[in-house]
């Protein structure tokens, strides 16, 4: 065992696991508003074509397109690299 090696402490370990999992829940929490939206936007569609009313549709296809730009814009933030100073 080399002693020269500086200690890796549990507390280190936990907060870049932590924040692994907090960068991986964002993801899926973009991912799923997108889910939720294009779902709203099937069911309205179908609800419109058995006769229900034409806000479901227009809903579900704000609800989509909105949570789609979100996610675009949040990705593309995660991409670039940050500026350094």
């Amino acid at each position: 065992m080399d002693l020269g090696k500086s200690a890796v402490t549990c507390h280190d370990l936990a907060v870049v696991n932590l924040s692994k999992i907090a960068r991986q829940a964002d993801v899926l929490l973009d991912l799923m508003g997108v889910a939720v939206g294009s779902l709203l936007l099937v069911i309205g569609v179908e609800t419109y074509r058995g006769g229900g009313s034409v806000g479901w549709p227009i809903a579900g296809s704000v609800l989509f397109l909105v949570n789609l730009w979100v996610a675009c814009r949040r990705f593309a933030r995660r991409r670039k690299p940050t500026p350094s100073t």
